[in-house]
């Protein structure tokens, strides 16, 4: 799967290098999911890159029908000779003789045993879920007729292309969908197929104008699915997509015919709305049954991005997919996923459910997962959704070892984290698997069972992390720092937890030392502002280096740059940058939180207790200045951090770990199984389910809805502030000054005032106090100085406070009908 940041349009879905699942059908139903359609003319060898996407698609429960028309050429009919016997699945139509594209597919429409067909081009490549994910979209959400995906274009041209149905009217003036869509038969129908005589190009267009034209529309799966080969001349082939003439005259003619889309009565097709306690989808929407030859495990994650328990995940599949097991991946939770490419790398069966499956029916999909693939481990990580669905999962699928992995408790967020909801449904897990015996000990304290929790360390490749000395020559000379200076790295999300703040005060202080030293952060977040502003604020820049997010072969160029690993996290499990920093040789600095002790021993770095922040930044200050006074030290630190890493925390270790944790899995599932609940209550807790993943949503948006407009009214109020001052500091015309001094001087209550001073008591303590001149007035003094003075007086501010009290505004407001100004 393409990687959008960096993209590589070599690695297309028919790449040698590719990751392979071993997609197989269980069997062959009589009546398809889909029937794929594909017009066939005098193609040749890149006909077989088309083939490899569709035998590899993760959906098998397919019909391939090739249209050949009319092929002359003896290198493309011996292309597609190869194909005519070589699955009961594929069919192919010859027609005696050329009839253009729009006839091959109206062909092919014919012949199809599907209500939903999909589109493939001859040269086109898809990637492995496209045909699953599509079927499942259309099932699930009947109002829509066609479903497409983003677009990579590769070839002779190469782009990404976000563009689509949910484009809307922008199809009224060019084509921004490719072929490459799955429809209803239903909707082929209504608009009567392609139109036969268009044998110049553009067919596509006119056709999903024709089907807007008759009030159906389409979707886009927000995910590159879809490769669509560019060639050096399309018009030549095309003429009516020339750009010029041609195409402008096309337009013309699709405008006259189309009137109901053109004319403003363009279909507005919306998904269904979620409804609070809808009934959540039980049954599998689509069916797919698949052999299975290896092992196989059901991840279920809430998303694919950078940070330590998303990089144990991808060790973990790597590990397995070493030692022959498939991996499934769904992920839960709505993020930009930006590790998705990566975990591509070692399988491509990974499901981002957020963009083509509706909440109220991802218990559905779950259950269609498991009985599609028929797994023998699911696995639960950091998922709330996942854990409260497995009840359910458990009562419709009960041959897989249900397990979950935790990594760390947070005493506040949801009263203790993952864990918590690990112990609280330990009775229908088959085991609790912790990365440290800290986790563990918790968990028991929790009331959790013992016998059922089983710890397996992180663990890190230290062969990977192998300290380079040309590498660190390179990035210390690209990011400008010396050959003996030493440097200090954070590698990690920006964000609470890490505790950012604790990070740059304590930089700050050891710069403040006079110490010389380059810190590297590498990362991103909510707090990455904050951080950008502080670095910016104390003039750190020349000191502190920000580069963001960066990938896993980033951050082990850095180490190799590196000398200290700091890393004052409030919460951890056992942080997995530390398992990576000791391999990389790094004295490592850090907090005595979860179960680093397990881990960080004295002499392979130092962890520093926790407390207050002032407190905090003291100790680590002191601590790196230390390191930095003795680089021996450090050298002798990061040798034996490194020998501990190799003898005891592998990442073979961790592999052999947890192969055995999922055997013990299927020891207890098999033999002592955990109570499955009844269908209907089992229906009942997915509804709950899905329903409290849809009130979290809903909380969790209104929370960054106030998060900003407290952070719009905090910079509102600044704003006033300042234009107050700035009003306050310009200078007034005499006029306005006599107009408020007038106001003032006039109310009641400083009439009473001035009663007051007129009395003989006053009168006397005023003389006393300050002295004859006590009441005499400039008769020319300037009215804004003579303003200033009245309310700078005791007697002003006085009144002025009396007025802002709740009662006296009350007393106001009964009296004037209106609060006092």
């Amino acid at each position: 799967m393409i990687d959008p940041r960096n993209p590589d349009y070599q690695n297309t879905p028919a790449a040698s290098g590719r990751a392979v699942f071993g997609y197989r059908p269980a069997s062959i139903p009589a009546r398809p999911e889909v029937s794929v359609i594909t017009p066939y003319y005098n193609v040749g060898p890149l006909f077989h890159e088309t083939a490899r996407c569709l035998l590899n698609q993760s959906l098998q429960d397919w019909e391939w029908i090739i249209v050949n028309d009319g092929s002359a050429d003896p290198e493309a009919i011996e292309t597609l000779d190869r194909y005519r016997n070589m699955d009961l699945r594929i069919r192919v139509i010859d027609l005696p003789e050329n009839r253009g594209t729009s006839a091959a597919k109206n062909e092919a429409y014919a012949r199809v045993r599907s209500d939903l067909i999909f589109q493939l081009d001859s040269d086109d490549l898809i990637e492995p879920t496209m045909l699953e994910k599509m079927a499942w979209f259309l099932r699930t959400n009947p109002e829509f007729g066609m479903v497409h995906s983003y677009t990579i274009g590769f070839g002779n041209e190469e782009y990404l292309w976000r563009r689509g149905f949910h484009g809307g009217t922008a199809i009224l003036k060019e084509n921004p969908i490719v072929p490459l869509v799955l429809m209803r038969k239903s909707v082929f129908e209504d608009v009567g197929g392609y139109q036969e005589d268009n044998r110049e190009g553009l067919e596509d267009w006119e056709f999903w104008i024709a089907a807007a034209d008759k009030g159906h529309w389409g979707a886009t799966i927000p995910e590159f699915l879809s490769w669509y080969r560019r060639k050096a001349a399309h018009c030549n082939r095309w003429p009516n997509w020339d750009g010029g003439d041609r195409q402008t005259a096309f337009h013309q003619y699709l405008r006259k015919k189309y009137t109901n889309a053109f004319g403003g009565r363009f279909p507005k097709v919306q998904a269904k709305w979620q409804v609070p306690f809808e009934d959540a989808l039980i049954e599998p929407a689509i069916c797919n049954p698949l052999a299975r030859d290896n092992p196989r495990i059901l991840m279920v994650l809430p998303w694919l991005r950078m940070g330590g328990a998303d990089k144990w995940n991808l060790d973990l599949v790597r590990q397995l997919r070493s030692r022959g097991w498939d991996v499934s991946i769904v992920t839960t939770l709505r993020s930009e996923q930006t590790w998705l490419s990566e975990f591509a790398r070692h399988t491509p069966d990974i499901f981002v459910m957020d963009r083509f499956v509706r909440d109220p029916d991802v218990p559905a999909f779950l259950r269609h997962m498991i009985e599609s693939r028929r797994p023998c481990v699911v696995m639960v990580s950091n998922s709330s959704f996942g854990y409260d669905i497995i009840p359910f999962l458990r009562s419709v699928c009960s041959e897989p070892a249900y397990v979950d992995l935790s990594h760390i408790e947070e005493e506040t967020w949801h009263n203790g984290g993952h864990p918590r909801c690990g112990v609280g449904m330990q009775d229908q897990l088959d085991l609790n698997i912790v990365i440290s015996e800290h986790l563990k000990q918790w968990m028991v304290a929790r009331g959790a069972d013992p016998s059922r929790i089983e710890v397996s360390y992180c663990n890190v490749d230290h062969e990977y992390w192998t300290r380079n000395p040309e590498v660190r020559t390179d990035v210390r000379c690209e990011l400008g720092i010396g050959t003996d200076e030493s440097v200090i790295l954070f590698a990690g999300r920006l964000c609470a937890q890490k505790q950012p703040n604790v990070l740059a005060k304590t930089l700050l202080r050891v710069a403040q030392s006079g110490k010389q030293f380059t810190a590297i952060i590498a990362g991103d977040g909510p707090d990455s502002p904050w951080l950008r502003s502080f670095v910016d604020e104390h003039k750190l820049a020349s000191q502190v280096k920000l580069l963001g997010e960066v990938s896993s072969d980033r951050v082990r160029d850095l180490m190799s740059a590196a000398d200290i690993y700091f890393l004052p996290s409030s919460w951890e499990g056992i942080a997995l940058s530390f398992y990576e920093a000791m391999s990389m040789e790094l004295a490592v600095v850090g907090a005595i939180v979860g179960g680093q002790l397990e881990l960080v021993t004295p002499d392979c770095g130092i962890l520093l207790p926790k407390a207050d922040e002032d407190t905090e930044i003291t100790a680590y200050a002191d601590a790196i200045g230390s390191l930095m006074a003795e680089p021996a030290r450090i050298k002798a630190l990061g040798r034996t951090a490194r020998d501990r890493i190799k003898t005891q925390f592998t990442l073979d270790q961790m592999g052999d770990r947890m192969i055995e944790l999922f055997d013990e899995a299927g020891r207890f599932a098999r033999d002592e199984p955990r109570q499955r609940l009844s269908p209907g209550l089992a229906r009942e807790l997915a509804t709950q389910a899905v329903e409290f993943f849809r009130l979290n949503r809903v909380a969790d948006e209104l929370w960054m809805q106030r998060d900003q407009a407290t952070k719009e009214r905090a910079k509102l109020s600044t704003e006033l502030q300042r234009l107050r001052r700035a009003a306050e500091s310009a200078p007034r015309s005499p006029q306005a000054a006599l107009s408020e001094m007038a106001e003032i001087e006039s109310s009641r209550a400083w009439r009473a005032v001035l009663g007051l001073k007129r009395t003989p008591v006053y009168r006397v303590i005023g003389h006393m106090r300050y002295g004859p001149d006590w009441n005499h007035t400039d008769p020319n003094e300037h009215p804004e100085a003579r303003l200033a003075r009245i309310k700078n007086s005791n007697a002003y501010r006085c009144i002025a406070r009396i007025k802002s009290t709740r009662s006296y505004r009350f007393y106001a407001s009964m009296k004037h009908s209106s609060p006092p100004r």
